[in-house]
């Protein structure tokens, strides 16, 4: 299980529409962080990508974290990318 897979499968995402379509149907109606974190474990798991729900929510922690304010680059290709979790500040 890696930080590395979670990321690798992220810029996946962002390369493929098809993929970002998928990821948007699996995170939608996730009211809280762990249920979007578990989404994304088992959309990952079925594209080859093995990572546990900590290392999503680590991930999208620094994401987020990267840019109190602005979005740097590759922060910005993965928000536009389709990647988001609804009331991410829930649970946390």
């Amino acid at each position: 299980m890696s930080l590395t897979a979670c990321t690798e499968f992220l810029d996946k995402i962002n390369s493929d529409a098809a993929l970002q379509q998928e990821a948007i149907t699996a995170l939608e109606d996730k009211e809280q962080i762990e249920e979007a974190a578990n989404a994304f474990v088992l959309l990952g798991a079925k594209h080859g990508y093995e990572f546990t729900a900590s290392e999503a929510t680590q991930k999208y922690q620094e994401i987020t974290a990267e840019g109190e304010g602005e979005l740097d680059e590759a922060a910005l290709e993965q928000v536009a990318g389709g990647i988001r979790w609804r009331r991410a500040n829930e649970g946390l």
